[in-house]
Order: C-alpha cells, then sequence, then structure tokens
C-alpha cells in the first residue's frame, strides 16, 4: 500500500470561459513506495466553475500545462520538502500559462 505525502488542490488565478467565471486549479497527489525513497507526484491543472449551477464541473483547455507525473528519490527525511517544492513549481507554471 502506498503512503500519502499530500492530495491537494490550490486556486492561482481566475478567468472568464464563455461567459463564465471560473477558477485556475494546480492539483497534486504525492506518493511514497513503502520501504523506499521512490516519491510519485502526479501534477494536473484545470478550470473550475465557480457558478453554483456548475459547481462541480471541470475543463482543461489546451492554453493549460499537460498533467505531469514526476518521480524521485529524495534524501532521508526530505520527502515533504521535496513534494511541497514541486507543488510550488507547479502552481508558479500554471499561474503563468493564464492568458
Amino acid at each position: 500500500m502506498l503512503h500519502a505525502l499530500i492530495d491537494t488542490t490550490r486556486v492561482v488565478g481566475h478567468v472568464e470561459l464563455d461567459g463564465a467565471n471560473h477558477e485556475v486549479c494546480a492539483e497534486a497527489t504525492a506518493t511514497q513506495e513503502p520501504g523506499t525513497t521512490l516519491v510519485t507526484v502526479k501534477l494536473r491543472a484545470f478550470l473550475r466553475a465557480t457558478a453554483q449551477d456548475h459547481l462541480g464541473e471541470t475543463v482543461e483547455p489546451a492554453w493549460l500545462p499537460p498533467a505531469q507525473i514526476v518521480n524521485e528519490h529524495p534524501g532521508p527525511g526530505e520527502a515533504h520538502d521535496w513534494v511541497h517544492e514541486v507543488f510550488a513549481s507547479w502552481c508558479h507554471r500554471v499561474a503563468a500559462a493564464i492568458p
């Protein structure tokens, strides 16, 4: 069973799409293989509708960076810090893509 390190979504901006407001979201899910130092971070970017009648709807326009998977063997006790650095970098990249 994998050990979960982080599962988070951060709103990095707002855009209007087809006349509706959307949040620009960066997401990361990180796990560590038990008994090893292998950490896998799955990164995703998407727009989330804010209108009450569209709550829960997401869309991934072409201008957002494509989903990525990052694997690394950080040193002992460094996994959490490394994951947070990867997520911070991802948030900056997603925010920079906003037209």
